[in-house]
């Protein structure tokens, strides 16, 4: 039996309720030529009895030999793949059922080797935090453009990324993956998994194509790490459950937080050190890297989590650039003076704030520009479109997709 186009691999472990969803979701495709696999990190609970009773020979279920940290888990699960080009979706996420064709189009059309699109993001009825059941999705002109290496990986060095990189939202080909892992045994390295592949893929790659529409929708929920460990305060039990199954073996990273800006640069620091060659051009800027720890330490902190000991690091590491040691020594003293009621008002006005976008996006949806872009932001309540779950979302979504013609499209920078 010939290979399929897309292998769409599904890491996972005890999310039993959330992979159903993204199984079904790729089963939904209106492009068939895939198959699913499905790659179980030795759960405990239901995951295999859920996989084994969808009804899709497309679908395997694989199992790692022992419960492994993300980017032993991730490997793994990419080694199985046998299509000639590679998805790995998160548990917790789901597609819309136009995505696969519009990247098999961008695939044949551009002769592209690593693609990727515009995402939405779903919280449901579980997120520990506000704006439960709702979607929201940045505006999009629905083309599809080539991305120049510089483009996509200078950005990410320097700390201000031009595109979402969430892992759910990209595909690579396998050969490209092959070539990284046969020169440092792994595609995928450290806890911050994508930002150590993602601009691997991007230099060994021919081509780069980019589809400017939210064809990936990345889910919160209660057991999703972004969710817990970036966007809310689930509590310190949970938070320390979270961090304990990652690796801590991390010497090459100045920090050792896990904030969203320590994952990035584990990744990038260590793909830097195995590729120096490769990645030469592209210098990691550091300052801006512990500029951004802080302010997503402050966050953090303002949702009570407790980050001190973070914070007393992060400020200790700081000295060795005075400038920038007074700069983030007059944002933690500005918060710590703020204290949590002033925080907590400013929560109230920021959830207001929401409802109000909210709001103005539902009352202008069908408004587009000359391009067909659309004009806003838009935040949406499940509960006043009629889903309840990210399958629904995805279903929702894709009418929005295709109410929106995509504008002439470019081929932009080889």
């Amino acid at each position: 039996m010939s290979a399929p186009l897309f292998s769409i691999v599904i890491p996972t472990y005890n999310r039993c309720e959330l992979v159903r969803h993204a199984v079904e979701s790729v089963l939904r495709q209106t492009f068939q030529d895939f198959e699913v696999v499905v790659s179980d990190n030795c759960s405990e609970d239901d995951t295999p009895a859920v996989v084994a009773a969808i009804a899709d020979s497309r679908v395997r279920y694989v199992r790692t030999p022992r419960h492994g940290a993300i980017a032993d888990s991730w490997d793994f699960a990419r080694s199985q793949a046998r299509g000639t080009l590679v998805m790995m979706l998160s548990d917790d996420d789901a597609l819309v059922a136009t995505a696969l064709a519009r990247f098999a189009d961008a695939h044949h059309r551009f002769g592209a080797d690593f693609l990727f699109s515009n995402q939405a993001e779903y919280r449901d009825a579980t997120f520990h935090g506000p704006d439960r059941n709702t979607v929201s999705w940045q505006a999009f002109s629905g083309t599809t453009r080539l991305v120049g290496r510089d483009e996509f990986v200078a950005p990410l060095f320097a700390f201000r990324p031009r595109f979402a990189t969430h892992p759910s939202a990209f595909v690579f080909a396998r050969s490209v993956a092959e070539t990284v892992a046969s020169r440092c045994g792994h595609f995928f390295r450290a806890n911050g998994v994508e930002f150590f592949a993602w601009p691997l893929a991007a230099v060994f790659s021919e081509r780069i194509a980019f589809i400017d529409a939210p064809l990936v929708i990345v889910g919160r929920t209660s057991k999703s790490w972004g969710s817990n460990l970036v966007l809310s305060n689930p509590g310190q039990e949970t938070i320390q459950r979270m961090i304990a199954d990652v690796d801590h073996d991390r010497d090459w990273v100045p920090l050792t937080n896990f904030t969203l800006c320590n994952l990035m640069a584990e990744g990038l620091l260590l793909a830097k050190q195995l590729f120096p060659e490769e990645l030469r051009p592209y210098e990691f800027a550091e300052e801006q890297y512990l500029r951004k720890t802080a302010r997503e330490l402050l966050r953090r902190e303002a949702m009570g989590v407790n980050v001190a000991r973070e914070l007393d690091e992060l400020l200790a590491y700081v000295e060795k650039y005075p400038s920038l040691r007074d700069e983030v020594r007059a944002l933690v003293a500005a918060r710590r003076r703020a204290g949590p009621t002033s925080f907590q008002r400013l929560a109230r006005a920021l959830r207001w704030g929401r409802a109000q976008r909210r709001l103005r996006a539902l009352l202008g949806s069908g408004k587009r520009n000359g391009n067909g872009k659309a004009r806003r932001r838009f935040v949406v309540s499940g509960a006043e479109q009629g889903f309840d779950d990210v399958l629904g979302c995805a279903a929702f979504l894709a009418t929005v997709a295709a109410s929106t013609p995509p504008a002439r499209e470019a081929v932009g920078a080889a």
